[in-house]
């Protein structure tokens, strides 16, 4: 089945400055948009990992950094670029490692035109 492309106004283009993003909630999805050297990006902001809001983590260059446990997801591709380790010690085992594996960002394509910012989702 196609899907419905909606494109959502979500702000004017002078809200997100440069190297900054911002949480918005569209049709009950909350999303974070943001601008790095330049270029738009927008994703879910629930981390892949375990469901934190990514929106209170920060920026490394491109990756957006979560702020629970430390995943990296770079904020152009989605990709897992980094994750911090957990061991403590040499002797340390992992209980589960179930519990380290994450999946992708979800992107949402996003646009700029006449001064506004626009996300498709």
């Amino acid at each position: 089945m196609p899907r419905n492309h909606i494109l959502h106004r979500i702000c004017s283009s002078e809200k997100i400055k440069d190297n900054t993003f911002q949480l918005f909630t569209v049709d009950d999805t909350d999303i974070v948009v943001g601008r790095r050297n330049g270029k738009l990006f927008a994703f879910n902001n629930s981390c892949p990992h375990r469901g934190a809001s990514l929106s209170k983590g920060e920026l490394k260059e491109d990756n957006i950094v979560c702020y629970m446990h430390g995943y990296e997801f770079n904020v152009f591709t989605g990709k897992l670029e980094n994750m911090k380790s957990w061991k403590k010690q040499d002797t340390w085992l992992e209980q589960n490692p179930e519990w380290r594996k994450a999946g992708d960002l979800v992107l949402y394509p996003v646009s700029e035109k006449n001064g506004s910012i626009f996300v498709d989702i």
